[in-house]
C-alpha cells in the first residue's frame, strides 16, 4: 500500500504507465482501485520478460518503497479513512505530549466521532 506522502502525479503516471503495458504484453487487467493493485503490478513485473515493464515495476517499486514502517497504510480503505488515521494519531501525538509536558487531564475523557471531549 501507498502512503499519502508517496502517492502523488509521478506514482500515479508509473502505475497507469506499468498497469497498460501488463494488460497489453500479459492479458491481465489491474484495477488501479484494487488494495493489492501496487502488489499485484510489482510482482508481475518482476516476472516479465519485458524489459520495460521490469524496469516501471521497479521504479514503481522505488516510489512506493516505505521510509519507515508506520504499520498498515489507510489509503487503500478511501479517502475517509486516511483522514480519521491521520487525525488519530494526531490525538495521540498531542496526548503524549501533554502526559510528558506533566498535565494530567482533570476530570473525564470521552472520544466521540473521533474527537476527544474533556469534561
Amino acid at each position: 500500500m501507498i502512503a499519502d506522502a508517496q502517492f502523488n502525479r509521478a506514482t500515479l503516471d508509473c502505475m497507469t504507465a506499468l498497469r497498460r503495458q501488463i494488460k497489453r504484453t500479459l492479458g491481465v487487467t489491474i484495477r488501479l482501485g484494487d488494495p493489492d493493485a501496487v502488489e499485484s503490478m510489482i510482482g508481475l513485473s518482476r516476472d516479465s520478460s519485458s524489459a520495460e515493464i521490469r524496469e516501471l515495476g521497479s521504479r514503481l517499486a522505488d516510489m512506493v518503497k516505505p521510509d519507515h514502517d508506520d504499520g498498515p497504510s489507510p489509503l487503500a480503505q478511501g479517502a475517509i479513512a486516511s483522514r480519521q488515521f491521520q487525525h488519530r494519531q494526531e490525538n495521540i501525538a498531542r496526548l503524549e505530549a501533554e502526559s510528558e509536558a506533566g498535565e494530567a487531564p482533570a476530570g473525564s475523557v470521552r472520544i466521540y466521532r473521533g474527537q476527544v471531549i474533556r469534561g
